[in-house]
């Protein structure tokens, strides 16, 4: 049995090294009276422009910082703080004061109508923040039973609306699976929940908030509003709670933080105990979701003079109960529970405005989730890094080598097509060039362009629609300060591509030539690629030639050897192969010279 939910998850940014002569730095973020740590505090250096965030453990780093560099530290309700990078590498440790409260001030304040206007003008501030874009980061944590069962890292190219997520395009992915009782918790599109949440926007996925309302009257009937506090300095700003009327768990509470002469919202943090709105549903038609609690936080930085999103944060919890469907797996595993309890906690940072990924040159199919894009990819470890990536807690550091040992590992170096237990949901319709491992179909897939072959008078010569085969040429392109950095790899695709040769033997020697040539395109495409000073322009002409001459050269091939009926063309091309990748087919699938 599977277990679905839409999730998120929690971070800790690195920034890619900027120039020579720089060296790393690592420091922790606390509160000055208490020396608590300060969780997904904002550290930007100052004149490399980027930023990144702490882990939950209040620790950054950033692996490339110069010592003339200032760092500016953010943190909800703490003064901002700006120091130099030199003096941050010596100390180890950041202290953040919180920010002071007039008291008079919000005796007044709390009273009258202005406090619904400002609310109401917030709001409609943020449904016309005006469209953005950028680098941006996400991962996510569950556990049940004191037990991680599944963590997502993934980097996309996220498109924004105010204080809405419009898109969210996969650059790279990896997902680590633990089975529990041997059942797996599985969250088919890792980010959706950050795109349903719309805050200053009525919608059905999620319970109301203040923002919403465009009336006061409208906003009373709704909702009570307490300003909490009100800080000064660098700006006036209003820490506003807000408490629903009706608590059916169809609308949050919270507190907003509020900008009063800009009316922008600085950020805020919505809450529901037993929500009744929610965009989570279970895998089974019987099964039910129960108890869902949900936390969500959302804070904002100014870029050009306008709030743009920072970090998306959210918590939440439920109990999986399964229903009358799942009795006869109750029979048979005494282990088997009917209730299950998850909780995930979830990030998602933007943390380089105006940036933007370039995407991997490759065709998903149409309608796969973010699990099959990142079972789609093969692993460049030069990109993982490099990038932008979590300080692991001790306890993360434990998960990913359970996750290794006794679960899965997806996206990630160990990836490969015979992994153990990858069968079923996991087994990935993708497979990746390898001399030392040969691909087959493993099912003859059906296809409306397939028909019964007229074979000729002595039946040995295939036709064209016993067969159909695709190949594409994966490639990954990053700038570097030395220009950009390329990596590729040769993936047959098996959505696309379907197989009805009689003779399995000789079917599966066929595939593994055409998958072989793909291959050499491929090594020559990477090696006119390895030449310096490339632009991208002509990187895309290269990759997009490389394809062309790969379908022509496997299509001189596929006729030359009739579709495999011919076996001294064969034994041409499998020399060929053997020259250039040392890999024989033919002594691999006992194929013997001159087998007809």
């Amino acid at each position: 049995m599977r277990l679905l939910a839409i999730v998120i998850g929690s971070i800790y940014l690195l920034l890619p090294e900027l120039a020579l002569g720089q060296a790393p730095l690592q420091a922790r973020v606390v509160d000055a009276r208490t020396l608590e740590p300060l969780p997904y505090a904002s550290v930007a250096a100052v004149k490399a422009g980027q930023g990144v965030i702490t882990n939950e453990e209040g620790i950054f780093r950033i692996p490339s910082v110069g010592e003339a560099d200032t760092l500016a530290f953010s943190y909800l309700g703490y003064q901002p703080l700006r120091i130099a990078a030199a003096q941050v590498r010596a100390l180890d440790e950041v202290r953040m004061k919180p920010s002071t409260t007039e008291l008079s001030a919000v005796q007044v304040v709390g009273r009258n109508d202005a406090l619904y206007d400002l609310v109401i003008a917030c709001g409609k501030h943020l449904r016309h923040g005006g469209r953005y874009a950028g680098k941006t980061y996400y991962q996510l944590a569950t556990r049940t039973m004191d037990l991680p069962v599944e963590q997502v890292e993934c980097f996309y190219n996220g498109s924004f609306n105010g204080a809405d997520i419009e898109a969210l395009d996969l650059k790279q992915g990896r997902i680590g699976l633990l089975p529990v009782h041997g059942r797996y918790m599985v969250n088919l599109n890792t980010s959706r929940a950050f795109m349903l949440l719309h805050p200053a926007e009525r919608n059905s996925a999620f319970p109301a908030t203040p923002l919403q309302y465009r009336s006061r009257k409208a906003l009373r009937r709704a909702y009570d509003l307490t300003v909490v506090s009100i800080t000064a300095a660098p700006e006036e700003r209003y820490q506003v709670r807000f408490t629903p009327k009706d608590t059916g768990g169809a609308w949050f509470s919270g507190d907003l933080w509020l900008g009063s002469a800009t009316a922008t919202v600085r950020s805020m943090e919505l809450n529901c105990v037993h929500c009744t709105r929610h965009p989570f549903l279970p895998m089974g038609t019987e099964d039910e979701l129960r108890n869902v609690s949900l936390h969500y936080r959302e804070t904002f930085s100014i870029l050009e003079g306008r709030p743009v999103i920072n970090t998306v944060a959210m918590e939440y919890s439920y109990t999986y109960h399964t229903g009358a469907g799942s009795a006869r797996l109750a029979a048979r595993d005494p282990a088997f529970r009917n209730d299950w309890k998850f909780q995930t906690t979830g990030i998602l940072h933007l943390y380089a405005p105006g940036e933007k990924f370039i995407l991997p040159l490759f065709r998903y199919d149409a309608g796969q989730t973010d699990y099959r894009k990142v079972l789609s990819m093969p692993y460049d470890s030069a990109f993982w890094a490099t990038a932008p990536s979590l300080v692991q807690t001790e306890r993360q550091r434990q998960d990913e080598t359970l996750f290794a040992a006794e679960g899965l590992l997806l996206g990630n170096r160990q990836l490969e097509p015979t992994v153990r237990n990858r069968g079923g949901f996991f087994e990935s319709n993708y497979a990746f060039w390898s001399a030392d491992k040969r691909i087959c179909l493993k099912n003859m897939l059906d296809s409306a362009a397939y028909a019964p072959p007229q074979a000729h008078a002595d039946g040995a010569t295939a036709t064209a629609n016993q067969l159909h085969l695709e190949v594409q040429l994966y490639l990954n392109v990053d700038r570097t300060p030395e220009g950009y950095r390329t990596f590729s790899a040769t993936v047959f695709d098996g959505f696309r591509s379907y197989c009805h040769l009689v003779d399995k033997r000789k079917a599966d020697l066929l595939l593994n030539l055409f998958f072989d040539l793909c291959e050499i395109e491929r090594r020559r495409m990477q090696a006119a690629l390895d030449v310096p000073g490339l632009t991208l322009d002509r990187i895309r002409a290269i990759h997009a030639g490389a394809e062309r001459a790969m379908d022509q050269r496997t299509g001189t091939f596929l006729k030359e050897t009739h579709y495999g009926a011919d076996p001294e063309a064969m034994k041409r091309w499998n020399d060929r192969v053997r020259q250039q990748l040392g890999v024989d087919n033919l002594k691999i699938f006992g194929v013997a010279d001159g087998d007809g």
